[in-house]
């Protein structure tokens, strides 16, 4: 895989292998039941296509695949501590913490995050307040993206997408020498400064291309 899979708009920004992290410096294992952390009322296995605007033709894809999901169950597990750190450092007190680790789980389990509000908090034994306010948090600084979800123009639930939030979590165990496959670590060493650069770019990590970079006010994909 080259780096023209990763991003194709190379003409007006070069990529490197990226700056180690400056600002930052990280501060058990446990097993999971698989049921314990499976969506609620989920749709059709062979529904792969949703619309997220009622009434409209748009649709959206969803669903991060196996091998570029960067985070897998074992690692999420193995470096939870690393994680939580991470989280702590965005500002996320405690409970709002235990939220966003709910939706990192079932990332990993599933590569895609469509549970109930009150699935998440009755699971975390937090309120709903809770899980909105660590939602809204991360939204505010670009590192969830909440999409509607509705199937025959009835909103069932949120879809979020934590793509950015796995690169940057990926960026730091990297750092701290965990080893990733090919297609991660081209990734995460993509930027010319990672933790500059990575607030300003889009990420999607289903798409081919996976990042989107503005310039001269165009977002650019190199579709």
């Amino acid at each position: 895989m080259t780096l023209h899979n990763i991003y194709r708009c190379t003409d007006s920004y070069t990529p490197s292998k990226g700056n180690s992290q400056k600002d930052l410096a990280p501060p058990n294992e446990n097993t999971t039941n698989p049921k314990a952390v499976a969506h609620y009322n989920t749709l059709p296995r062979y529904l792969k296509r949703i619309y997220y605007k009622r009434g409209s033709g748009e649709v959206i894809s969803y669903g991060v695949q196996e091998e570029r999901r960067i985070l897998t169950v074992g690692l999420f597990h193995k470096r939870h501590d690393d994680i939580r750190w991470f989280l702590s450092s965005l500002g996320l007190p405690i409970r709002q913490r235990d939220a966003i680790f709910k939706l990192l789980e079932l990332y990993c389990h599933y590569g895609k995050v469509y549970p109930k509000a009150e699935q998440v908090a009755g699971d975390e034994y937090i309120s709903k307040r809770t899980f909105w306010y660590a939602i809204a948090k991360l939204r505010s600084i670009g590192l969830v993206q909440v999409v509607n979800r509705y199937f025959n123009h009835r909103q069932i639930s949120n879809l979020y997408r934590l793509d950015k939030l796995v690169v940057m979590i990926a960026r730091l165990l990297a750092e701290h020498g965990q080893q990733f496959n090919d297609f991660a670590t081209k990734l995460i060493g993509f930027f010319g400064s990672f933790w500059r650069d990575i607030w300003a770019a889009e990420i999607n990590l289903s798409e081919l291309a996976p990042i989107k970079l503005k310039m001269g006010g165009v977002w650019c994909d190199g579709s």
